[in-house]
């Protein structure tokens, strides 16, 4: 059966799951036929056994037979379609009962690998085998061998789960022996073995000794090179390794190592209305290459949100992922990829998308105004207060608040206000405008209104001026007096 996988996130946990189909790809969304078989695996007869079941289906099946098999090559069979009775069925799907038997007197002496065979009208074929000796007085040494599905080109890591059914007749030990080598591709399993000398030499990697009857263990692989591995199965009896045994062979994906990850991306941009992608295309599996991956995005603002996380995207071969840069913050953003054998990584970067400073443009009553400058009202009953054209960052402008204090009380909120200043105690008061953006930064500017009212003082400066020029002038208007006086000539009487 071939594997195939699917993504799920949950509880911001992705996980893959596995879905088997069954001999070939369909399709046909319904569930596949059921058999059941009414004899056991071991069961034997020196005479005939009766075989007996069901076929379960949404319709009745276009093709039903039966083949028999030993020694690996099928020799025996026969229609069941026309044979198939409708029964009363406690399912929702309708079940159609089949019978037939199998003599001994057709097999000889053989472990037989009976097999049941339903197709649909989509084409899919269902097969349950069983393995049953045909004895005779004096028969020995018989074994059956039949594994549980079917795990060629599967996806494997770690360790193989293999089950089935592995007896002799008469019933006795079995050893189980198993193998893996390099494949160069797929092999595909059979639901019938082939039949082996069991003293032949072979290549072991682990052999099991187990009792006849259905066994189920585990095979580690993880010391095992990620590619294709032909996984060789040979059951033979414990007791004399001269008997003939049986083999199973198909081939594995061994895949013990799960994708590298490689991300390409800005650790560092400013605020603004653009879009950062960052590139996960060189993430491969180190065997199986870059398809047949899916990719979890988890997006965090650790700055803003904490370890919530405020985006999530996910999907096969989604190697890339885009953050707006309209929104300041310190973000991480996470990337999980699963291969298609379930194995997955995960990488974490870093963006610090900077918040720029908004700038603050003040215009009163018409005329644009400088931080520290003052300001002569000439109307205070309608002051016209403008800080529209005050800008930031095409993502915040739209998003700036602009926030008036007087003498560094709240006066109003808003860009574009009116502004009475009639009733004062003071005759200067500083006006201040804070623009400030959707990230909390701003920028002020402060002027010094002045009332119309204030009586400008003479200036002290010029009053000193003028009173040490008069003081100059007089002394030196008295000493050219004086020097006047002293040269007029003196008459004698």
């Amino acid at each position: 059966m071939k594997r195939h996988w699917r993504a799920v996130l949950l509880s911001l946990t992705a996980l893959l799951l596995m879905c088997n189909s069954v001999q070939a790809d369909t399709s046909n969304e319904d569930d596949p036929a059921l058999i059941s078989i009414d004899v056991e695996n071991g069961d034997y007869s020196s005479e005939s056994i009766i075989f007996s079941g069901i076929i379960e289906d949404d319709e009745q099946p276009e093709d039903v037979f039966w083949r028999v098999s030993k020694d690996g090559a099928e020799f025996d069979g026969g229609d069941l379609l026309s044979s198939l009775i409708e029964t009363t069925s406690t399912s929702s799907r309708a079940q159609w009962s089949w019978s037939f038997e199998l003599s001994f007197s057709a097999t000889g002496e053989c472990a037989c690998y009976v097999s049941i065979h339903s197709i649909d009208d989509y084409g899919l074929e269902i097969i349950e085998t069983r393995v049953v000796f045909m004895v005779e007085q004096n028969s020995t040494g018989l074994i059956g061998f039949l594994l549980d599905g079917d795990q060629s080109g599967d996806l494997i890591d770690s360790s193989i789960q293999i089950s089935g059914w592995l007896g002799t007749y008469p019933n006795g030990r079995v050893n189980l022996e198993i193998s893996g080598s390099l494949a160069q591709g797929l092999i595909q399993s059979s639901h019938i073995p082939e039949t082996l000398a069991c003293d032949e030499a072979s290549i072991t990697d682990e052999v099991y000794e187990l009792p006849s009857g259905s066994f189920e263990l585990s095979w580690d692989i993880s010391t095992k090179l990620d590619g294709w591995m032909e996984i060789l199965l040979i059951g033979c009896p414990a007791s004399n390794s001269a008997y003939e045994g049986s083999s199973h062979e198909f081939s594995i994906r061994v895949n013990n190592q799960p994708p590298v990850i490689k991300i390409s991306g800005i650790d560092y941009a400013v605020e603004d209305d653009i879009w950062h992608t960052f590139d996960a295309t060189l993430t491969e599996d180190p065997y199986w290459g870059r398809t047949e991956m899916y990719y979890v995005w988890t997006l965090r603002r650790p700055s803003h949100s904490g370890n919530l996380p405020i985006d999530v995207q996910m999907g096969e071969d989604l190697n890339t992922y885009s953050i707006s840069g309209a929104q300041s913050g310190n973000y991480t953003l996470s990337l999980t990829v699963y291969d298609k054998g379930g194995l997955s990584s995960e990488q974490m970067v870093n963006l610090d998308i900077m918040n720029t400073v908004p700038t603050a443009s003040l215009i009163i009553d018409g005329e644009a105004i400088s931080d520290g400058q003052e300001v002569r009202i000439s109307n205070p009953s309608d002051i016209k207060l403008d800080a529209t054209e005050s800008s930031d960052t095409a993502n915040d402008a739209s998003s700036l608040r602009c926030i008036w204090l007087l003498d560094n009380s709240p006066l109003y909120e808003g860009c574009d206000r009116e502004f009475s200043w009639t009733e004062v105690e003071e005759y200067r008061a500083i006006l201040t405008l804070e623009v400030i953006d959707d990230d909390g930064e701003f920028a002020t500017i402060s002027v010094i209104l002045i009332h119309p009212d204030e009586v400008k003082p003479f200036p002290i400066a010029l009053v000193a001026f003028a009173f040490s020029a008069l003081f100059l002038t007089y002394a030196l208007v008295n000493r050219f007096r004086g020097n006047s006086e002293q040269s007029i000539p003196k008459w004698k009487s």
